[in-house]
């Protein structure tokens, strides 16, 4: 192995050391502005949010624009969400539930992603250190129900954050059409559990003390009183067996249950499209700063 010294870039990913206020910044800043010359959005409009609040794509039963231009230009986009832009997550899963069949408004919806990355394209993911539990993991996990207007099925999103900043997120339409919102909740955190589960073990082969339940914060009171209710009854006997895996997990203390508010809600901006204000807050409380 070769000391090659400090980090500077990983895998297209700037990474920023600055001593003296203890942080680590990542960033994409120069394949943002690659991308948006290559797709000749250099010269587009800003904007402050990447998908419209209460906006639904309709599914089409045959593609009105270049299909293939359509899935390289999402896939573009991919990188810069999987890398620093957890925010995108709703838009690039919804924008890729219709690669197969675009249309206009799809276009139009994709470019918006890139006004998006225009008016972020210096936008950082900033890790602290000697944060107040720092080490500690905390998760935010939700769900819109009946939000696809194509087949009523489920968006739901997560996000883990290590001393405030996010270092695990997804935003996934599920395969089920549930039939309350407590029910669509319970499938949500269900997710969110297994992923906590994966983290747990990562962490502490990484050293770090995971003695204590990781809190997951939902905005779901009865889907809460479903999982401390050992019982089935009428509301959730016709619930998958696998989702009840949250129940068993949360006997056996790995995870802990937290009421959170709507307004404090992290990952809603994980499942649906918000307006500017939330989607800001949400952004900052996921450790995303854009620099002036």
């Amino acid at each position: 192995m070769t000391d090659l010294g400090k980090m500077s870039w990983i895998l297209g990913i700037r990474v920023d050391h600055d001593r003296e206020k203890e942080t680590i910044a990542l960033s994409q800043e120069n394949f943002i502005k690659e991308i948006l010359d290559h797709y000749g959005m250099s010269d587009s409009r800003p904007i402050s949010t990447p998908a419209l609040a209460n906006k639904h794509l309709i599914k089409l039963e045959s593609p009105e624009i270049s299909a293939k231009s359509y899935q390289r230009t999402l896939g573009a986009l991919m990188y810069p969400m999987l890398g620093t832009y957890p925010d995108l997550g709703y838009a690039i899963a919804t924008l890729g539930h219709h690669t197969a069949n675009p249309g206009p408004d799809h276009q139009r919806a994709l470019e918006r992603v890139f006004r998006y990355l225009k008016a972020t394209s210096n936008q950082q993911l900033i890790f602290r250190y000697g944060v107040p539990n720092g080490s500690t993991l905390v998760s935010y996990a939700d769900a819109d129900w009946a939000s696809d207007v194509n087949d009523r099925k489920l968006m739901s999103g997560y996000v883990f954050t290590l001393g405030g900043t996010a270092v695990s997120w997804s935003s996934k339409k599920q395969t089920s059409v549930a039939l309350s919102s407590t029910e669509a909740e319970y499938v949500a955190r269900a997710h969110a559990a297994k992923e906590a589960i994966w983290l747990r073990q990562l962490l502490s082969e990484l050293g770090l003390d995971v003695s204590s339940p990781t809190v997951l914060c939902i905005n779901n009171q009865s889907a809460i009183a479903i999982t401390r209710n050992p019982e089935f009854h009428d509301r959730t006997k016709h619930i998958d067996m696998h989702y009840h895996f949250l129940r068993q997990v949360v006997e056996d203390k790995l995870i802990q249950l937290a009421y959170t508010p709507t307004g404090e809600q992290v990952a809603d901006v994980l499942t649906k499209g918000l307006p500017p204000a939330s989607h800001i807050k949400f952004r900052e409380a996921m450790g995303i700063c854009c620099p002036n």
